[in-house]
């Protein structure tokens, strides 16, 4: 069972090819966002200002569920890549109802969240490995 199928009672929201869902640093706004049909691009600005692809999205995956719980600003940018897409828009209170009449939907909103942020921390020791091969090239 996936996240999407608890969410197939919620609003739902049809974005086109280039369309920006959220920008890294807005306020959130209160939702999360569960894929059902398209494909997203995840991107992350750089230090020289450019958009960096992070990793694509699609159906049955699931979107901004940190900032919904934290209530800190995005963190990544949100587009559509394909023609058309379709996602269901987990309001705060909706989200919050859910997550205490249903533990299963719980988990596996947390399981998920867990394997992103060990990929993220994955990421971060490639990161540093390649900033440790730097430092010893310059040192020589």
């Amino acid at each position: 069972m996936n996240i999407l199928e608890f969410m197939q009672n919620i609003s739902t929201q049809v974005y086109l090819r280039g369309d920006v869902i959220f920008r890294e640093g807005d306020p959130h706004d209160g939702s999360m966002y569960c894929i059902m049909s398209g494909m997203f691009a995840v991107t992350k600005r750089m230090p020289d200002g450019s958009q960096e692809v992070i990793k694509g999205l699609g159906p049955g995956e699931f979107f901004g569920e940190l900032s919904l719980i934290t209530r800190r600003p995005r963190a990544m940018t949100i587009s559509v890549v394909s023609a058309n897409a379709r996602v269901g828009i987990l309001r705060e209170d909706q989200f919050e109802k859910l997550a205490r009449i249903n533990t299963h939907f719980l988990f596996q909103l947390t399981k998920s969240t867990v394997e992103k942020l060990h990929r993220a921390e994955a990421r971060l020791a490639e990161l540093d490995k390649m900033i440790e091969e730097i430092q010893k090239d310059e040192t020589k």
